[in-house]
This record gives structure tokens, sequence and C-alpha cells, in this order.
């Protein structure tokens, strides 16, 4: 028999020195999980002995923090199965051993859900300690304690141990760069973080820290609605309620249970702010993990607990492997399919979601090929008439061009946009209201995968519909006077200007042109140029339509002049831009964060003929009132303006300047 203060020195079973180092450095990305091993081992070693030791009480089953900010010392008491010296020398000092391994295969008939491995995992102690030392007592009969000490050399201490109860002490001194630990808030926050949803109580400075139970574990029938929002707000920290929940619970082909929470999401800054949680068997994992759960699903809060996923498990890992893909197919398909089940069975409960989960259905369907295919026929548009709408329902209320195409029109939002919602409602057209900067992208690829359906602003262009040329009481003297007229007040030169080459091809096209043109010619070396808002009438005439067309399309100004007889007298100007350069500019605007491209700079101004005060503009102009010309046609352009942004700063002295002025020719 050894005696009793007999002791051990000896070197591990490893084969390099350099090994600490590495496991200080590289072995965890993260050092605070030291914990999270640590715990997690004592968990594993509580389990075991439930199951080895008949005698073992359930109030028995514990493990205890205690930390001393003084000594800076950390230290882990369980009540677990405990280990002999020769255990001690079998799974500590022969790192590649695993304890767990060997547990499970000795009691592989027995339901058990051991953690991970006590070897690797203990060792991610010595990157925020300078010693950490052992004293354990095992369960088996006429056992004794064993002592273990190492100061992260390849050397240990070996001796009896003091322990009295069976279970295990880890002591942890931490080292002078890891002192940060030797704190309270800074343990208790790691406890909770990694350790919330173990099976044991986790004691420390003499209260009960986690939960003890994730209610992913129970069956969902077995959980009420009250519980699982409890459960959120606690976990998440959220006080609104959440908008609803999908639990998943499956065990073939893999084993996965978990609980999504879809947020209250109506503030876009929130669009970011997800957490979903993954855990292997109730031990926290790490927080969105990309490559195992879809970008999307990251709006979403909850958690998911795949038991087959290594507690240090690397990203590379979870790209390569089928198994994980399959997982996040299934979790796709599950979260999809509960939306539709939704939509087709509680129209009313899916429009009354529908704010808060618009973004991420939207969202979702532009990251995933299986999500867009799955959803595309359960997205919802409210109508400006003031209900809910999916595509198909919009065709069916609204009628097809001649060539079968559906033109769906949209605003920018309920509150803006007012005169053109006026404009398309009065001719008995439906708009849908863009309620996210998503939109712009799902409308491209939702026309990708629709035929003949073609979504168009309201203010990218003036549909036909609203326009009756036969009504104009302006005859093409007045219209060309407003044309020019509104180009002086806005201070736009329009010039037309062509090379040496495209003049002489206009010409050729245009024999009339030289006679016509030449003594307003402006020649500048080889570049020919021509004042259009300059040229007389007669000239325009003798041109003719298509030459003019063309020499206005060498013209470059910041802003187009467009006349058109409305249907509706109500406004007299608007801003229009095209479709193609709209989108442009949102997603620009998407994708610098509200910075990008001014679009304003270039815009094209519709002047209402049908209005009257655009009418009375001509009388003004024909009395030579240029100054009440020039002051309310500047009025009118930024009056259109603003219902496409508000105004700031001098944009707003300067608008407010000009409606006095307006103002005082009454």
């Amino acid at each position: 028999m050894a005696k009793k203060n007999a002791q051990e020195t000896g070197s591990f079973s490893i084969h390099t020195e350099n090994i600490f180092p590495i496991i200080k450095k590289w072995l965890y990305s993260q050092h605070d999980i030291f914990l999270r091993e640590l715990v997690s081992n004592s968990v594993d070693a509580i389990s075991k002995r439930s199951y080895a030791d008949d005698g073992f009480k359930e109030e028995d089953m514990k493990i205890e923090i205690k930390l001393d900010k003084s000594k800076k010392t950390l230290e882990i008491h369980d009540t677990g199965i405990g280990m002999t010296s020769d255990e001690i020398k079998k799974y500590i000092n022969q790192i590649a051993f695993s304890g767990a391994e060997e547990f499970v295969n000795k009691f592989k008939d027995v339901q058990t859900n051991i953690i991970g491995h006590f070897g690797l995992g203990f060792y991610s102690s010595f990157m925020v300690a300078e010693k950490v030392t052992i004293d354990s007592l095992s369960y088996t009969e006429g056992a004794k304690p064993a002592y273990w000490e190492c100061d992260g050399s390849t050397e240990y201490l070996m001796k009896e141990g003091k322990r009295k109860e069976v279970g295990t002490t880890i002591t942890l001194h931490f080292n002078k760069e890891s002192e940060e630990y030797a704190d309270s808030d800074k343990i208790r926050e790691i406890l909770l973080r990694y350790s919330n949803f173990l099976p044991i109580p986790i004691m420390f400075e003499d209260k009960q820290i986690n939960q003890l139970e994730a209610l992913w574990n129970r069956a969902p029938k077995d959980v009420t609605d009250e519980e699982y929002i409890k459960f959120y707000k606690e976990v998440f920290g959220d006080h609104r309620d959440p908008v609803f929940w999908i639990h998943l619970n499956v065990d073939f082909p893999f084993n996965l249970k978990g609980i999504l929470y879809f947020p209250q999401l109506r503030n876009e800054p929130e669009f970011f702010k997800g957490q979903v949680k993954l855990f292997c068997n109730n031990v926290f994992v790490a927080d969105n993990l990309e490559e195992l759960i879809p970008e999307f699903l990251l709006l979403l809060k909850g958690g998911i607990d795949i038991p087959d996923i290594p507690l240090n498990v690397s990203r590379s890992f979870l790209q390569n492997d089928a198994q994980v893909q399959k997982i996040s197919r299934y979790i796709i398909k599950k979260v999809a399919d509960h939306l539709k089940d939704t939509f087709k069975e509680d129209r009313k409960k899916y429009e009354e979601y529908w704010e808060d989960i618009h973004t991420f259905i939207k969202f979702g369907m532009l990251k995933e090929e299986d999500f867009f295919e799955a959803m595309h026929e359960h997205v919802l548009f409210k109508s400006a008439s003031g209900d809910y709408l999916t595509i198909e329902e919009y065709k069916t209320r609204n009628a097809a061009d001649d060539e079968g195409k559906t033109r769906i029109w949209y605003a920018a939002g309920e509150d803006t946009q007012v005169s053109y919602l006026n404009l398309m409602k009065e001719q008995g057209l439906e708009v849908i209201y863009q309620n996210s900067p998503l939109d712009v992208h799902l409308y491209q690829r939702l026309e990708g995968k629709l035929e003949k359906t073609e979504f168009i602003r309201v203010d990218s262009e003036v549909n036909e519909l609203l326009v009756d040329e036969d009504q104009s009481k302006l005859d093409k003297d007045d219209v060309n006077r407003l044309k020019k007229l509104f180009y002086r007040a806005l201070d736009q030169k329009v010039e037309a200007s062509f090379s040496e080459e495209s003049w002489k091809e206009f010409l050729k096209k245009h024999p009339q042109a030289t006679e016509a043109l030449t003594p307003h010619q402006i020649q500048e070396g080889e570049t020919t140029r021509f004042d259009l808002l300059g040229l007389p009438t007669e000239v325009e005439e003798t041109l003719g339509e298509e030459a003019m067309k063309e020499l206005n399309s060498h013209a470059y100004t910041e802003v187009t002049v467009e006349l058109k007889s409305l249907k509706s007298k109500e406004i007299p100007g608007m801003i229009v831009f095209s479709e193609f350069m709209r989108r442009w500019h949102d997603m620009d605007m998407m994708n610098t964060f509200g910075g990008g491209m001014d679009m304003l700079k270039n815009h094209s101004l519709v002047i209402n003929t049908e209005n009257p005060i655009i009418q009375k503009l001509v009388e003004l102009d024909k009395a030579g009132e240029d100054e009440k010309v020039q002051t309310i046609s500047s009025y009118i352009h930024r009056l259109s303006l603003l219902e496409q942004k508000p105004f700031t700063g001098e944009e707003l002295k300067d608008f407010i300047a000009k409606a006095n002025k307006v103002l005082s020719y009454l």
C-alpha cells in the first residue's frame, strides 16, 4: 500500500513539448469557453454517476462555482462520478483519451446524454490559468481522493487528495493576462451565456444561476403560449411579445430540437438584430452560425439544439458536412410550411402578422431559392383600397393589357405621392404600397419568375389612361411657349450637340435642316451646337416632328420638361423617372445604407396643360409678366419635388420664399 504522503511526478503522453502553447493560443478562439468546457465536464460526471450509482439522489446533483477575487482563483465543484488516480493518469495525462467515449461504450444499453469529451476540453483551462489543480474522489468503493497539479508545462504532480465527498474540484489560478476573469459579473455572464439550460443546478455566490429547462426539450403539446412567451422574454431580453413561434422537433434522419421566434420587426433598424443560438445537448455553442442556420433566419430569435454538432464546431466543418446542409434545408422547409399553413388556414391572422414578418419573408425569398419557390404565392401587398392582396389576387381584380401583360402599380408609401395616387384612383388603377427597401429587389425577382407581370412605380411614367390629348385647350404655339418658359425658369440650357460625323448624318437624313438651322448654328471646332430654346417656331415647323425629335435626342439637360394633357385638372405638375432609373437608385440607396447617387439631379417635370394655373401662365407670358412667370414656374417645380423628398436647410428656405412671393401676387 502506498504511503499517504506519497507523490508522483511525470510527463504527459504527448509527442511535443509545444502542446500547451498551441492549446493556449489556438485551441479555442474565445477564451471565455474554458468555463463552458469545465462546467460541461461536471455535468457529464454527474450524468455518469446518476447511471452508475443507484444511491445517487437527485437533490445531491449540483455544481458549485466559487470565485476568490483576492487570490484570483476559480473553483468548480461537482458531485459527479469522480476519478481515481489511475483514471486521472488515463484521462488527464493521456490527452487523446476520452472518458465520455469509454463511458458510452460501457453503458451503451442505457439512455444517456453525455455532452462531450473529458479530454482536450479540460485543457482549455490553461488558456487563462497559470496553474490548475484537480482534487477528486471516485464513487467506487474504497477509493481514495486523488490530487493532480500542473503549471502549464509538460510536467505534472500527483498525490493523494483531501476531498471527503464523491465528486471533483478543479481550481484555476488565473494568469496575469486573464485576471479579468476574477470578476463576479464576468463569471456570471459566461455561465448564463453557455450553461443556462444545463439540467444540473449551477450555484454561484449562493444562488442558482441557470434556468435548467430549455422549452424545446418538451413536446409542443405540453407547452402553453404563456410559457413560450415567458421563455422568449427571459432568454432574449425583449419586453414585447413575439409575433409567433415555430417549435422544431425531429429525430430522423437527424436529431434536432428548437424554437424559432418571430420578433416584432416593424422598425427597419431592428432588421439586423436577430439572434439564433446553437446548442449541443443544452450547452451553448455559438450565435448566428450562417453555415448551419440560413442567413435570413438570423433575423429571428431562438435556439436550436443539435446533439451531433461538436461543441467546438469549426466553420469549415459546417461548410463541408452533408448532414449540416440537410439540417439547413429542413429548417427552411419547416418555416415555409408553417407560414403557408397559416396563410391557408387563418388568412386574417396571417394578415395581422404581415407588418411584422414581411421583412423576414422578403429577405428569405431573395436569399434562398427554396424559400422563394415556397413563398412567392403567399406574399402580400397592401392596396391603396385598404386590403391585402397576393399577386394573383391583384391580377384577378385588374385587367391585363391587350398583350396579356399585367402592370402592377406601386407607390413609395401610404403618406407620400398623394397626387399620383389620386390620379390613379380617379382612373380606376389600383396601387399597392412599397413598404420595405427590399421590395424593389423582390419586384425584379418576381418579374423573372412570373410571365407577363411588370411592377411600375406611379411616378416612373405617365400612364396613357391618365392622358387625353384630344381635350387639350392649348395650341401648338402655347405648348412650345410653356416648355421654353419652364426651361428658362429652371435655369436649364437645352443645347443639342453634334460631332462632325453625326452632324453630317443628321443633314443627310433631314436635308431641310441645312437652310433652316444654319443661321442658328454655333460652331466650336468640330462640334456643332444649337440652343433649342432659341429656335423660332417657324424653324421647328420647317424641320418637322421627326427632325425635332432627333435634334432633342442630342440635347442634355438635368431637368427635362414634358407637357401632357391629363384627364385630371387638379395638379399643375409632377416629377417622373424611368422605372429602370428608379430601381437603380433604390438598390443603390439600400447598398449604401442611404447614401449613393442623387436621382433627383436628373428628372422629368411633367406639366399638366389642363391645369388652370398652367393656362394662366401662358396668359402671363404673353402679357410680358416675366417675373411672375419665373416665380410661379419655379414654384410649381419645387412643389412637384416636395412629393419626392422632404426639404431641409436652404431648400426649405427657398421653397418658403417662393411660396410667399406667389401669395403676394394675389
